[in-house]
């Protein structure tokens, strides 16, 4: 059996009436579960695009449009757009942005170790490029088999970008594993080597929201209002900023500020539920 004659097998197999989870079933849906928060006129502006990409990659199933094609297929369903990820990921097994599609398709549907299973093999094709390492550690769940994975490979991107805060962020995270159990206690060098991170790259706002937690740790609330209110400042739309400023203010019972940050956290929260599924 020819290649093309497989890719095209394949194709028609994902898309099928049988097996329906593609665009064909979309048709039956009033909103896919990756469409949630899709207007009716964008979800089918989405299927148009799907379709046209389909069509590219039947005629040629290229790395550049089977991805064009999977991506499509993210806004509509996350589990067509895996089949399609894992089979232009296994025609194409050194395409970083393939595993790292297939990744996120992956963590959609909540297979969180698949996910960083194919985040460390897209960091390991490209070891110079901190992208696929970047994403697995702001997913904040690292499984325990790739954890000295991810650390070496972020120290070495480290060592390649001294002055990329964000990449000295990340490895400061994974090693002093407060992503993966915030009640560990931090390092005694955790605050120092963070406000270094910042100073290498003032917009880090999860940065500052770490430095809140530890400042909340240790009573420090004068100290975690100002990270919290910097965290808020560049990134507006972060609900869990917003909350975690509003109760500072409470348990402080500075009544005014909870009032003016609350219904704020609020508003974004109603929106943030009604995008979930």
């Amino acid at each position: 059996m020819s290649f093309r004659y497989r890719v095209l097998s394949i194709l028609v197999f994902v898309v099928s009436l049988k097996t329906a989870p593609a665009i064909v079933s979309m048709q039956q849906k009033a909103i896919a579960p990756a469409g949630a928060g899709q207007t009716t006129q964008e979800l089918e502006h989405s299927k148009k695009i799907a379709l046209e990409a389909q069509r590219k990659a039947e005629v040629d199933p290229s790395e550049a449009n089977l991805f064009e094609y999977a991506s499509s297929l993210m806004k509509l369903d996350y589990h067509s757009a895996e089949v399609i990820y894992r089979f232009a990921a296994y025609k194409y097994p050194d395409s970083v942005r393939l595993h790292t599609g297939l990744a996120s398709a992956l963590g959609a549907q909540s297979l969180l170790d698949e996910a960083a299973a194919e985040l460390c093999k897209a960091a390991e094709i490209a070891p110079e490029d901190p992208h696929p390492l970047e994403f697995l550690v702001a997913a904040q769940y690292i499984p325990a088999e790739l954890t000295q994975k991810v650390t070496d490979g972020l120290l070495r991107l480290h060592h390649l970008h001294l002055h990329d805060g964000l990449i000295l962020f990340d490895y400061e995270m994974v090693v002093s594993k407060r992503y993966m159990d915030p009640s560990t206690p931090p390092p005694h060098d955790f605050v120092p080597i963070l406000k270094q991170a910042i100073r290498l790259n003032p917009h880090l706002p999860e940065a500052y929201f770490q430095l809140s937690l530890v400042y909340e740790e240790e009573k420090a609330y004068a100290e975690e209002i100002q990270a919290l209110l910097r965290a808020v400042k560049m990134s507006p739309q972060d609900e869990h900023y917003r909350y975690r400023l509003a109760m500072v203010y409470k348990r402080l019972g500075d009544n005014a500020h909870f009032q003016r940050e609350f219904p704020l956290f609020q508003q974004l929260h109603s929106r943030s539920s009604a995008k979930t599924p």
